[in-house]
């Protein structure tokens, strides 16, 4: 649910930014549900399950918090990371 909604956060704050850069705010948008959405899914699939087979063996409550919402650290960083590449220019 948390990611769901930093998902849609992040599209809305491409959509507003393309606004005010003169771009095609749906297509930029699209772009910032991407840069959030496949880092997020690649985070998952590689990187979550060792996460959580390390939180089996020792659990804590910093570990848990890791392997359960380090996918949306991941996703945001490279929303913002690809946002600021995407309007260098303006």
């Amino acid at each position: 649910m948390l990611g769901t909604i930093v998902a849609i956060a992040i599209a809305y704050w491409f959509y507003k930014s393309a606004e005010h850069a003169n771009k095609n705010p749906l297509k930029t948008g699209a772009v910032g549900f991407l840069a959030f959405l496949i880092p997020g899914i690649v985070w998952t699939l590689a990187v979550t399950p060792g996460l959580r087979d390390a939180v089996q063996h020792n659990p804590g409550a910093l570990s848990v918090i890791l392997a359960k919402y380090a996918y949306i650290m991941v996703g945001a960083l490279c929303a913002v990371g690809i946002k600021f590449l995407y309007f260098k220019n303006n």
